[in-house]
């Protein structure tokens, strides 16, 4: 009983150790916040999983009573503020190295893919080896498999028109950006597109949810129920199954790039991977999965989220719509011509409207948390007060957040594209994307396919108006879709939509 007793008692003077620690010794005691959040993760746990994904509202409540850096979590701070940025997300430099923390890290298992890669020096190798495969340049030369997918898309849609019932639109967009990066990553395979339901039992895997946040907070025990065979995984985990049996396809075709690398002529991304001179430990089977899995899911399910967002405010804005088809008609004079990448490029106004959405609905909305190893970094106050945060330190900033803030723009809860037009600095001024050395990859693919995607559409497609007995060719008309279906609710690493949500529903009219 005695040992108990001690025992007891050596466990609560831990926990007042802890608490005196964090709160008043601890390096991060002055940075301000509320005491809860210093002492414990469990607050952001609680409103993280209990709450769904609502810990991205508390912080932003924070900064309105704190000020732009807050504490959010014992060894965690979050920096609402856009002078911040450059700092916090530098160029790629070996000067100036930043790594992820470990609080973005728990959320993927791919450990050994390019996106979770925590080390600086290793991150940079190994995005070296995929950096080319996204450049603007061979992004174009990519416009045949994004064309063809646009047709596959409409050719959805003309179906679609002919059964005179309303369609959720958001599950065809994910199907055809997951489409074009499984296209240019592996060449070709399974197309969701061609799929009667667009591969929806794959993407309800990927519906983000507050297991998302569990894997965060509890690492370990996630990581743990993740290396069970996946026999067992299905049994424990039904829903997960189309997911499992996409890994083992990935695997295959890993294998079969790898045993014909020989007899190719630049097909595809992993073509070129086995090819290149990194060492064979970046070529391993199980690397090269993880990665094939973080381009496929990383590279359709966000754009997607972007391309369903921008077509609900063009169909709900009529003077949106006629800007943009008539700086199409003057590119594509041929409803049925496939776009020009380049001509799309100089329509100033089709632009406008894909920045506005990519700055309005971020795909990314979790923490971009950093950490800078080898220099402490100094957040300065508007009124010249200065706080130093120490090297080591998990620093963050959420695009949500700062894609709203006053200091970058106007009126920053309104949608309006004319902001890009009378101000073109602000383009890319936003978080979507990310910043410095570890800004996403895929952002000129992303780019190219909203416009590819968004010109094939409008150009075909005019809004239906109910007062017109016979209208002017095919339409779309927005089905009980309102602004709060398109709106972040929760932060699941990608946006959650309010509960009971369809996302964006159409009634698409063939004349």
């Amino acid at each position: 009983m005695v040992s108990i007793t001690a025992f007891g008692g050596v466990i609560v003077l831990y926990w007042v150790c802890l608490a005196i620690y964090r709160l008043y010794l601890s390096p991060l005691a002055k940075v301000p916040g509320p005491k809860i959040a210093a002492l414990t993760s469990w607050y952001a746990a609680y409103h993280d999983i209990w709450r769904g994904g609502q810990y991205v509202w508390v912080v932003e409540e924070m900064h309105r009573q704190y000020g732009p850096v807050v504490r959010t979590m014992p060894d965690v701070v979050h920096v609402n503020d856009p002078s911040f940025v450059d700092k916090l997300y530098p160029a790629q430099s070996p000067r100036a190295r930043r790594e992820r923390a470990k609080t973005v890290l728990a959320f993927f298992g791919q450990t050994f893919s390019v996106l979770p890669t925590r080390d600086h020096d290793l991150h940079r190798r190994r995005r070296a080896v995929l950096s080319r495969f996204f450049s603007k340049e061979n992004v174009r030369k990519l416009a045949p498999v994004i064309n063809e997918t646009l047709g596959d898309l409409l050719r959805r849609m003309e179906g679609w028109s002919r059964t005179d019932e309303p369609i959720a639109f958001n599950p065809a967009c994910r199907a055809a950006t997951k489409d074009v990066i499984q296209s240019y990553a592996l060449g070709e395979g399974e197309k969701c597109l061609l799929m009667e339901d667009c591969n929806a039992a794959f993407f309800e895997v990927l519906t983000p949810g507050r297991m998302t946040h569990f894997t965060m907070h509890f690492h370990t025990i996630a990581m743990a129920f993740q290396s069970l065979p996946p026999r067992i995984l299905v049994i424990l985990a039904p829903y997960i199954q189309a997911f499992i049996a996409f890994v083992e396809d990935l695997t295959v075709k890993i294998e079969s790039i790898r045993g014909s690398k020989n007899d190719y002529e630049g097909k595809t991304i992993f073509h070129e991977i086995m090819e290149s001179d990194i060492p064979d430990s970046e070529k391993s089977t199980p690397r090269l999965v993880d990665e094939a899995m973080v381009l496929a899911i990383a590279g359709s399910d966000t754009t997607a989220m972007t391309l369903s967002s921008l077509v609900f405010h063009v169909l709900s804005d009529e003077s949106m719509f006629l800007r943009i088809r008539k700086e199409l008609e003057s590119v594509m004079p041929d409803a049925h011509q496939p776009p020009d990448p380049v001509k799309l490029d100089s329509l100033s106004y089709l632009n406008a409207t894909i920045e506005e959405a990519l700055r309005m609905y971020p795909s990314a909305t979790h923490r971009q948390d950093r950490v800078a190893p080898d220099e402490d970094l100094m957040f300065e106050y508007s009124d010249g007060r200065t706080l130093v945060l120490p090297a080591g330190t998990m620093v963050g900033m959420t695009a949500p957040l700062l894609n709203k803030h006053p200091a970058w723009f106007t009126e920053p809860h309104v949608f309006n594209p004319d902001r890009y037009i009378e101000d073109p600095k602000l383009f890319k001024k936003h978080l979507t994307f990310g910043k410095g050395g570890r800004q996403c990859l895929g952002m000129n693919l992303a780019y190219q396919e909203l416009q590819t995607f968004t010109a094939g559409i409008f150009r075909k497609y005019g809004i239906y108006d109910p007062k017109v007995k016979s209208q002017d060719g095919p339409t779309l008309e927005l089905f009980e879709t309102g602004i709060e279906d398109i709106r972040m609710h929760a932060d699941y690493v990608t946006p959650g939509l309010r509960p009971g949500s369809k996302g964006v529903r159409l009634r698409i009219r063939h004349e």
